[in-house]
Parts: structure tokens; C-alpha cells; sequence
């Protein structure tokens, strides 16, 4: 029989039961760090088409916004596209005028950016009617090799797309 220094039994080393590894707590914890930096990481990584996506985005925005403008004042609105940028224009007694209030403000399109309107033949612009009906065309925006292109359909419906390459 084995003493201890203080004079009680030992306990024999075979009885001990030796534990090792994480617990389910812990790997949690690291779970959930390796999930955040994975977030993070994918979150700061650019999806390639930066610019372009940008523009192409704030164009279908701006497109709703010109066919609601139409529906709510009850008056044509268009939107004019060109080499340079883009504006808006609201037809008022019978003669186009510019509109330039908020958010309708003209647009110049960001150095290298082409943008090529399709519409309907003589057409240099997207109209919007009071009933919320458009002029079929679209839109497509190129910088290098990225592509977006801007549709609008008949009922006035805005949809992006990103052409194949």
C-alpha cells in the first residue's frame, strides 16, 4: 500500500482518468471566429465588376424612380441617355423641360465608361407614360472587359442583368 506525504493512501495512477481535447464550448467559440473572419473576407473582396455594377445599379434606380414620377404626377417622363451621361426630362404643356430636382439631377457617366442606348429607332431616351407603360430599350454599360445591362420592358418594368462573357 502506498503513503502520500501526508500520511493518507494514495491513490493508485491506474484509477486516474486522464482527459484530453477541447469541449464542445470551446469549439463553439472557434467556430464561431472562423466564421466572422470568413465574413469578413468575403465581405471586403471586390465581386469584379466595381464600377460598372455601380452605375448600372443607380441607372435601374434612378428608372424606377423616372416611372413612378410618371404615375404620381400623372405626366410623361424620359430619360435621356447618351455618350456622356444620362438626364431626365417631364413633359408640361406640351414641350419637354428638363427636370432637375432631387433625385432627377443630370448624371455624367465616370471616365471610361460607355454606355449604348437600344430603344425604339429615333429614340434617344427611356419614357415612362402616366400609366406606367415604357418604351422597350435597353441599357448596357461596359468599362474594359465588365459588362450590365439596364432593361426596361413594356409594362415599365426595370430588371439588371449581367451578360454573359
Amino acid at each position: 500500500m502506498r503513503i502520500s506525504a501526508t500520511g493518507t493512501e494514495a491513490v493508485p495512477r491506474a484509477s486516474y482518468r486522464v482527459e484530453a481535447g477541447f469541449t464542445l464550448v470551446e469549439l463553439m467559440v472557434v467556430l464561431v471566429i472562423l466564421g466572422l473572419m470568413g465574413t469578413a473576407v468575403v465581405m471586403t473582396v471586390p465581386d469584379g465588376r466595381g464600377e460598372v455594377r455601380r452605375e448600372a445599379e443607380n441607372l435601374a434606380g434612378r428608372f424606377v424612380r423616372a416611372r413612378e414620377e410618371a404615375l404620381l404626377t400623372n405626366r410623361a417622363v424620359e430619360v435621356r441617355v447618351g455618350a456622356e451621361g444620362y438626364d431626365f426630362r417631364v413633359l408640361r404643356r406640351g414641350a419637354w423641360t428638363p427636370l432637375e430636382e432631387s433625385p432627377f439631377e443630370a448624371h455624367a457617366w465616370p471616365e471610361g465608361l460607355r454606355a449604348e442606348l437600344e430603344a425604339s429607332p429615333g429614340r434617344d431616351a427611356v419614357r415612362f407614360d402616366p400609366t406606367g407603360s415604357a418604351d422597350p430599350a435597353r441599357v448596357t454599360l461596359a468599362q474594359a472587359t465588365q459588362k450590365m445591362t439596364v432593361s426596361v420592358d413594356v409594362t415599365g418594368e426595370v430588371r439588371l442583368d449581367a451578360p454573359a462573357n
